[in-house]
């Protein structure tokens, strides 16, 4: 017989689910000009009323030398330091609270010093970001024209608003590309960018008189699978005409860097034209800018990816990916050759990880002519129960350490005094031969005496994502609250995951349950084989594409795994295709185009869970926000109607969905977070 629903406040009344919902992150690094002083934004998680955030301040050779720059009152975000080093500009509502953001600065030569409106100028639109000029003098900013049309003005009036889907009306509303000159306080509009296209991306040039820029047909997802323009443009002039430097097939991940050497810096996939495949760092001539799908120099993405860049001075900081590992490489262009190669490894995580791209590079060079790379990050570790915090570290030209790993800050307390769960990494080799990498999770105070223990596999989302031995619980990642009570939990990095180059992340490319949910369940036998996992009590969970191959685990199994949660995953792959935001994405992983569907080798009937759910004796929660556009809600809707009519007796009673207004594909509202979290404890402890 089914065990009944324990009630949700009752589930042993843990406080983890209020403590991580209520939590901070730390996030966005950035290195002053002469390395000596680091910059990083602290906020909420999951916002109470309002989002707010708050600027941080410290040496990176000084241990614990974090303070506040801001005092958390307004949503102060996106912090950079002035050319000069003695100045940061930042976004913030305190001009509008809770509603447009504007630039503001602040004077870092004065203790007393309250940060300043930029301008007067910036109309009444959000500023939706910017980058200053190198040389200091300029600030380019994407905002929206204030005024519209009274033509426009009245049809909205009159609630004559019909829209063409795809059409040219899709284009009212881009943002525009404007320039501040510091010398005079003038806001200018570069009139021949964007207006009808959505401006992706944008970068200075060495000397600060132009700027280049990518073009999309539209804001959406779907855009990012169609052709991007790359223009450049005068900003002396706001009336010059635009000039086309090149095409890419599909979005490139991140900002173009342009180098004094006269070169691009790209992240696309190691295949340009590729949806699902590793990413590569790819250089062209600026001066030799034609296909962007091929041509250039390639680094990368054969067997390691390179996943962000970043202007470090004089080269390029490059965060590569290695199985659950991360590099800081420093490359540069070769004078002679003119060819990119790596100069110097300025940092490698040992048993920790690196949160989000939230790190930065800058090299320095001393009164002497030495010269040196100051590195800082946010890094935790689940090895050493160490939380997120910034760290720093300096090494010589030639990799050499000038000073040691430095801690700056002291955050997130509550997660270091919590008890301790062992973090482990693990290898295992699949049955067609592949070795995996993955991450365990013991229970505190876990000794193998203790015999198998009720076992979780969490799965990662993507599929283009990784676990990696990180300390960072939050409203979808389960792993360190399972674990806190009780549970084991293991998540294995498939096929398709970051960190092992071009043919391992391409294998996504055959479709989900080709390799990765074998892959997922492969590590669960081994688990068995250890005996470490107990197989008569088995969960299985997963937030977005991990809910996905949840959803597809479940119906394939039918009743290995005694209970599953779904959080914001397909269950239908051919209705995803045609309602999601990433119509080419999700054919690509679901291998379920409806209008392929005279290709046998593409049915939808192999691929899709909701086909699949008779018989199924696992109990499953759904978890779905209303407002996803990622995953539409219908999916979640979708898989509870079909278990509640075709799974078994266990799986039909024990079927819950749980729908949370507003919130789109990642939550943002703390208490839903909260819920969530309760949730998930709740129903493996009744249904596990």
């Amino acid at each position: 017989m089914s065990p009944p629903h324990r009630a949700l406040n009752n589930s042993r009344r843990s406080r983890w689910p209020a403590q991580i919902a209520s939590t901070q992150k730390v996030r966005d690094v950035r290195i002053s000009p002469d390395g000596s002083m680091v910059l990083y934004q602290v906020q909420p998680f999951y916002k109470a009323v309002r989002s707010s955030s708050e600027l941080w301040l410290a040496r990176p050779d000084i241990p614990q030398s974090a303070r506040p720059l801001t005092k958390g009152e307004f949503n102060d975000k996106a912090g950079v330091f002035h050319p000069d080093g003695q100045r940061v500009v930042f976004l913030s509502d305190r001009y509008n609270v809770g509603k447009s953001v504007h630039i503001y600065i602040i004077d870092l030569r004065r203790d007393d010093a309250e940060p300043v409106l930029l301008s007067q100028n910036f109309g009444t639109k959000n500023v939706l970001a910017f980058e200053i000029s190198p040389n200091g003098h300029f600030i380019a900013f994407t905002s929206h024209d204030d005024a519209i049309s009274e033509d426009k003005a009245r049809k909205i009036e009159e609630k004559d608003d019909a829209e063409v889907f795809g059409g040219s009306e899709v284009t009212v509303g881009f943002a525009r590309l404007r320039v501040y000159s510091f010398s005079t306080g003038m806001i200018w509009t570069l009139e021949g960018v964007g207006g009808d296209r959505h401006i992706e991306a944008y970068t200075w040039s060495p000397d600060s008189t132009r700027l280049l820029y990518r073009l999309r047909r539209g804001r959406g997802p779907e855009f990012a699978e169609q052709e991007v323009t790359l223009q450049s443009i005068s900003v002396k002039d706001p009336c010059q005409t635009p000039c086309t430097l090149g095409i890419y097939p599909r979005s490139p991940s991140g900002q173009n860097i342009w180098t004094s050497s006269g070169h691009v810096v790209t992240l696309q996939s190691y295949e340009p034209s590729n949806i699902l495949d590793a990413r590569a760092l790819f250089t062209h001539s600026i001066d030799h800018l034609t296909s962007l799908a091929k041509g250039g120099q390639r680094l990368y993405g054969i067997t390691e990816d390179a996943v962000r860049i970043v202007d470090a001075g004089q080269g390029v900081g490059v965060e590569v990916c290695s199985d659950v590992d991360t590099n800081i490489d420093i490359v540069s262009f070769d004078e002679d050759t003119q060819e990119l190669e790596k100069r110097v490894t300025i940092f490698q995580t040992q048993q920790e990880a690196i949160w989000f791209g939230a790190w930065d590079a800058k090299r320095v060079v001393d009164d002497a002519g030495n010269v040196s790379y100051v590195f800082a990050a946010v890094l935790s570790s689940g090895v050493r129960h160490e939380p997120l915090n910034v760290w720093s570290r300096r090494v010589s030209d030639d990799g050499r350490e000038l000073s040691p790993k430095l801690q700056l800050s002291s955050h997130l307390q509550w997660l270091a005094d919590a008890p301790p769960i062992n973090t482990e990494v693990m290898q295992w080799t699949t049955t067609d031969g592949v070795l995996l990498s993955g991450l365990i999770r013991y229970p505190p105070a876990y000794d193998v005496s203790h015999g198998p223990l009720p076992t979780v596999l969490f799965i990662h989302g993507g599929p283009y994502r990784r676990d990696i031995p990180d300390y960072m619980p939050y409203f979808c990642n389960w792993r360190e609250l399972l674990a806190l009570e009780g549970y084991l939990v293991i998540s294995p990095n498939y096929r398709g995951s970051q960190g092992r180059g071009h043919e391992f992340a391409h294998a996504a490319s055959q479709g989900i349950g080709a390799h990765d949910w074998p892959d997922c369940e492969s590590m669960v036998d081994e688990m068995i084989r250890r005996g470490l996992a107990d197989p008569g009590r088995l969960g299985v969970a997963g937030w977005s594409h991990g809910g996905s191959l949840t959803a597809w685990g479940v119906t394939k199994t039918k009743t290995r795994f005694k209970a599953a949660i779904v959080g914001a995953g397909v269950s239908n792959w051919e209705a995803m295709v045609t309602d999601s935001g990433s119509p080419e994405l999700e054919t690509e992983i679901g291998r379920s185009g409806p209008w392929d569907h005279d290709d046998p080798a593409r049915s939808v009937r192999k691929t899709s869970p909701i086909h699949s759910v008779a018989g199924v004796t696992t109990a499953v929660l759904i978890l779905h926000g209303k407002k996803d556009e990622r995953v539409p809600v219908s999916q979640g809707i979708g898989l509870w109607r079909g278990l509640k009519r075709r799974a078994a007796d266990r799986g039909r009673e024990a079927a819950q969905l749980v729908l949370y207004p507003r919130e789109p594909h990642g939550f943002v509202e703390r208490k839903h977070a909260e819920d969530v979290l309760k949730r998930v404890l709740c129903y493996f402890d009744t249904w596990l």
